[in-house]
């Protein structure tokens, strides 16, 4: 046989279980949430807006978090949202998405980073730019496997860009969901 032969050999060998190595090390280190309901409200962060005095929005919707673990507990990961709902009779809408730094301590995951998207109300059109810190934590799991129920909770702090007329300049938004988890 020769050198040529045996390394294809090898190969063919070693394939299988080199695919299987690398399919393992991703799924250990991958980290997947689905928020699928989640409640929100969002307010002026300002009493004094003169754009916007109390503005405040009432919202549902739902977030979807993709990472991966770097080691120690610690991940990147990226995030996006999508809330709609009714403030004074007219319907409110905002879109985020965002990079974050994520730390895992067991069952629960704290988030804090970056967010861009944006806003619509009254016919307005915003660009969100701010940032977030959530926490989620897993409250029982679904088979024996890492998939699990959570519950998570965000805030995020934003300054509404653009030319708007209804839109504050800056606002603040406190949201609660359940979901799953992998």
């Amino acid at each position: 046989m020769t050198a040529r032969a045996a390394l294809v050999a090898a190969a063919i060998v070693l394939a299988p279980s080199l695919a299987e190595a690398q399919a393992a090390w991703l799924r250990d280190r991958l980290d997947v949430e689905w928020v699928v309901a989640a409640g929100g409200w969002r307010s002026a962060a300002s009493a004094g807006d003169q754009r916007a005095p109390g503005f405040d929005a009432l919202m549902g919707g739902g977030e979807f978090v993709l990472g991966l673990d770097v080691g120690a507990g610690l991940a990147v990961v990226g995030d996006g949202r999508v809330l709609a709902g009714s403030s004074f009779d007219h319907t409110y809408f905002e879109g985020l998405g965002g990079v974050a730094l994520q730390v895992r301590l067991g069952r629960v995951r704290l988030r804090i980073g970056p967010t861009a998207g944006e806003s619509r109300w009254r016919g307005d059109v915003a660009t969100l730019v701010g940032g977030f810190a959530a926490g989620s934590i897993d409250v029982f799991p679904l088979g024996t496997g890492r998939l699990s129920t959570t519950v998570s909770l965000r805030v995020d702090v934003d300054a509404d860009l653009g030319v708007t007329t209804f839109l504050p300049k800056s606002s603040v938004a406190l949201a609660l969901g359940v979901g799953v988890r992998y």
